[in-house]
Formats: C-alpha cells, structure tokens, sequence
C-alpha cells in the first residue's frame, strides 16, 4: 500500500517557458530587458567609436603598409617603417612632442595643482577664478593661438613691448623665428591654454577629501605647502596619475598651435608627429607614408600610457604597504 508523504499545504510549482520555474523564468526576462535597454543606451555610442575611431584606425594600418599617393595603392609591407627611422624630421617632431610634454608634465599639472589647493582653502573666491582659468579651454585653441600670434609679434608684439618698457631690451626675440627659441614659443600656449582644465579636475578632486585631516594638521603645525605635499597629493593620487595620461595624450597630438603660429617652420623646426603625418599625406601626397608616421605616433602614445599608468599603480601599492 502506498502511501501519500504530501502535505496538505503543498502546491505544484507553476512553470513557466521550458518547464522552468515560474521564479526563474520571470528573472530571465527582467535580465534580457534590462540587456536590451542597456545595448539601446550603448550601440548609438559603440556606432560613433567605431566609425570615428576604429574604422580610422584599422584604415591606418592597411594605409602604412602601402605606397598609396591617394589613386593606385601599391603594397610595400614594411618600407614605410624602415624609411621614418632614417627621417630625420620624424626624430625633430618626436622632440617637439617631447618638448611639450615636459612642459605639460613639468609646469601645468603642478601649477594646476598648487592653484587648486589654493581655491579650494578659500572657496569664497572659487567661482570667480575657477571661471577665470577655464576661460582659455573655452575659447579654443585656434583663437589662443592667433592672440598668442600678436604677443610673439617681432616688432610691435606685446612680449617685446613689455621687455622695452622694462628694460631688458637685450631679452628681445624674434619668438617665432629664431631656431632654440621657436620650439619652445609654440609649446608655450599650449601650457596656458590648459591650465583650467586640470584646476576644475584637481578641485573637484580636492573637494572629496574631509576637512577633517587638514584640521588637525593645521593643529599639528603643519603649513600650506606640507599640507598640499603630505595630504591633498597623495590623496588624489589616482586622478593625478589620468591628469598625467591626458597629458600625454595633449602633448602627443600637438597640432593646431605650431600649426597656426608659425605653420610648422621654420624649415620644419617645429613640425610634431601629427603636424609632419598630415603634411607627408596631404600635401607630399605620400598617404601610406603619413599613415605609417600616424601609427608610429600612436604606438609611442600607447607606451607612454602603460608607463605611467604602471608607475602610479606601483606609487598607489608602496602608499597602501606604509
């Protein structure tokens, strides 16, 4: 005789689509609906990167391994690369780059920082000067370059008419003209313009620290300076280390102000990567040429990144371990 080990209250499950619970069912939809949301919020963007940025980029490739003068395209495999080693102004745009980078990395982002750490000790004055130093990434580079034009002007500029005024006549320059002084003129800009950019950064960044630690520093005796060294810059540690790779990234895609300034002369002395891949392929009509430099420069912009995204995980852990 069989006998019956149910209870009473016991209800067979509902099942839902393939036999499955009802329960899991019911979850499976909620995850596939909030997977067709998220793809709809995602493909508009993923179609813009792949059309303004992979299709270009996977395009460069094919490009530099060919002698293509924008008509018949010739395969040449890896000439293009042997040929900008012995460039000599691949080595000349490559210092440029270089040059603008160690001031950017150098001056801006330690200027940026220090007048961050100065408005934010006194935020009744934030606004106003925040806005001013943001100005100059909101007028655009073009614009800034054409106003740092009439400053490095020879003859009537405004930087040679201070120096008469003041005296140091003998400080003169012909800024966009003279070979050791031009290349250093026309990185110049590109520090000021940028300034603004990483003090709304660093600001942000400084607001996320309590007030808490610089009291009792403060009643520790510590001044200003030890304040922003021993607190305020490992604390933004992270976002110090972006503001290095977006460094990187301005000052290996220098172009517009060498380019509006003295359009890359003279004689080519202030030519950067970008500046010299553009001529090579619009005006020598060598695409497959300044395709091969474009990649060159993205590998080295690639290399600088890891570098210092490498450093500041390393400087993050020795920070945890003491």
């Amino acid at each position: 005789m069989s006998v019956n080990t149910s209870k009473p209250n016991d209800k067979p499950r509902e099942a839902g689509e393939g036999g499955q619970p009802l329960l899991v069912s019911s979850a499976r939809a909620r995850y596939r609906k909030r997977l067709a949301y998220a793809l709809a919020f995602l493909l508009p963007g993923l179609g813009l990167y792949s059309a303004l940025i992979l299709y270009p980029t996977v395009q460069s490739l094919i490009y530099a391994v060919q002698d293509w003068d924008g008509r018949t395209p010739r395969f040449v495999g890896l000439a293009n690369f042997a040929e900008l080693i012995h460039d000599r102004l691949v080595w000349v745009g490559a210092a440029n780059n270089l040059r603008v980078l160690f001031l950017l990395l150098v001056f801006q982002l330690p200027l940026a920082l220090i007048l961050a750490y100065m408005l934010s000790r006194r935020p009744h004055v934030a606004g106003f000067f925040r806005f001013v130093y943001f100005v100059p990434s909101i007028v655009g580079a073009a614009t800034m370059a054409l106003l740092w034009g009439f400053i490095y002007e020879r003859d009537h500029g405004i930087l040679n008419t201070l120096l008469r005024t003041l005296g140091l006549e003998h400080w003169i320059q012909p800024w966009l003209s003279k070979d050791g002084v031009v290349q250093w003129a026309v990185a110049v800009p590109g520090v000021y313009a940028g300034v603004g950019f990483f003090v709304i950064i660093f600001m942000a960044a400084i607001a996320e620290i309590p007030e808490s630690i610089y009291e009792a520093a403060e009643l520790d005796g510590a001044s200003g300076w030890h304040q922003l060294i021993y607190i305020t810059l490992p604390s933004i540690q992270g976002v110090y280390a972006m503001a290095c790779v977006l460094a990187v990234t301005d000052a290996l895609s220098a172009f517009v102000f060498p380019f509006i300034l003295t359009n890359c002369g003279p004689l080519h002395r202030t030519e950067t990567l970008t500046s010299y891949a553009v001529w090579q392929s619009f005006r020598n009509y060598r695409r497959g040429y300044g395709a091969a430099i474009a990649v060159f420069h993205f590998a080295i912009a690639v290399v600088a990144t890891l570098l210092i995204r490498r450093f500041a995980r390393r400087e993050q852990e020795i920070s945890k371990a003491l």
